[in-house]
């Protein structure tokens, strides 16, 4: 199958469902429903003006409010955190085929003695007193973790708790906060889901058709290729094979040299994907679905997204935390917020236009102002002369517009 890049950006975008485009979800069974239809929404404590989780799904649930999600992941149960991407909030439908991968996990699973009997104190605690939080087991004991030179930093509980959710032993019960509250899978997961059997060659499959369609267009170079802890030979052995079923298509995109995939009941959406005309912004988060794969941003769009989070700030091109600027089909730059909320304000530090219209100028305006009535803050912009005159069409200045 051959299509063109145009056709392959309004697929994308179409999968996303931004508001306010698409008017699919919205309140709290919008919240439900998105989940489902995304796959997947990866989870990020770094907060400078709202957590990916929550800013992922207020880009396309009309009225969300954070404490939605918390009441699925906590108070329905409908979904779970564990690790997918990274880790995630993930349908609890999908539980027993992750729980394969937990189960695998855990008979590879040789942790140093000293945290394997730490370990074992933390579900003694757990199976006779109930959740807890990580801070309620510390006795103050350190461990050697990942990160630790010489000196042992780690607290113990800590590196057991995030040994034990990894392998499945224990799942998030409740957030506090950024604060977790664990607790074990037969007080977290529902009955039935606990008891379905999972085969090896059944979990490959389901998590490389849910990788498929989670994806929309997908390319075997990604490292987390297929969402599976199968060798990645075995998976594009898989891959190959439900080619040959009919159940995945391959996908040629003019001007593309990457070979593409595409799972089969996505196909009517491909080759019916067209976009109206808009003059609506998405200021798109770092971690979005959208960006997963930044190869393909660059495929199909011809724009380079580095998030620079991680990047020392001598080195950074942009900033700490830059969202690209999508307006209809195309990226036409990236902006820079920063919320302060003890002053009240959401601030607009730096933005950079690749293509700047009046038009693109009100949309991101609009955009922004959307941000700041969801956070309870006032929208101000005070953009940063030096960072933004190396771009000659930036109007730097200071003020509520731009």
């Amino acid at each position: 199958m051959r299509i063109t890049r145009e056709q392959a950006r309004w697929f994308l975008i179409g999968r996303q469902r931004f508001r306010p485009s698409s008017v699919d979800w919205a309140g709290q069974e919008g919240v439900g429903q998105a989940l489902r239809h995304l796959g997947a929404i990866q989870i990020d404590p770094i907060n400078v003006f709202e957590r990916n989780h929550h800013y992922v799904l207020f880009t396309r649930v009309a009225n969300y409010r954070p404490e939605m999600l918390d009441h699925e992941l906590y108070v329905k149960k409908t979904a779970f955190e564990y690790f997918c991407d990274a880790l995630c909030v993930l349908p609890m439908e999908d539980y027993p085929y992750f729980a394969y991968k937990m189960r695998r996990l855990q008979e590879q699973y040789n942790p140093a003695p000293e945290v394997k009997l730490v370990a074992a104190r933390v579900l003694r605690r757990l199976e006779d007193d109930g959740a807890k939080t990580a801070r309620e087991f510390m006795s103050g004991e350190k461990l050697h973790g990942w990160w630790d030179g010489v000196e042992k930093k780690t607290k113990a509980e800590r590196a057991a708790l995030d040994d034990l959710h990894y392998t499945g032993q224990v799942m998030i019960a409740v957030r506090q906060g950024i604060e977790r509250r664990y607790d074990l899978p037969h007080r977290v997961v529902p009955e039935h889901l606990l008891a379905q059997y999972v085969s090896a060659a059944e979990y490959r499959q389901y998590m490389l058709e849910k990788f498929l369609v989670a994806y929309g267009l997908s390319q075997t170079g990604l490292f987390r290729f297929g969402w599976n802890i199968a060798p990645k030979s075995e998976i594009k052995q898989l891959l190959q094979e439900l080619v040959r079923q009919d159940k995945v298509v391959k996908v040629e995109v003019e001007g593309v040299k990457r070979q593409y995939y595409c799972h089969t009941s996505l196909l009517p959406e491909l080759t019916r994907s067209a976009l109206g005309p808009t003059n609506h912004a998405v200021l798109v988060a770092p971690l979005d679905n959208l960006l997963w794969d930044r190869d393909r941003i660059t495929d199909f769009f011809g724009f380079t997204y580095r998030w620079e989070v991680y990047v020392p700030e001598a080195k950074r091109q942009y900033g700490y935390y830059v969202l690209p600027t999508l307006v209809g089909d195309e990226f036409v730059g990236r902006i820079e917020l920063k919320a302060e909320r003890k002053q009240g304000t959401l601030w607009v530090s730096n933005l950079w236009l690749e293509k700047d219209t009046p038009t693109i100028r009100a949309a991101i305006d609009s955009a922004a102002l959307e941000i700041a009535e969801y956070l309870g803050l006032e929208l101000r912009y005070k953009l940063d002369r030096r960072a933004n005159s190396t771009r000659p069409r930036m109007d730097a200045h200071d003020g509520p517009h731009l």
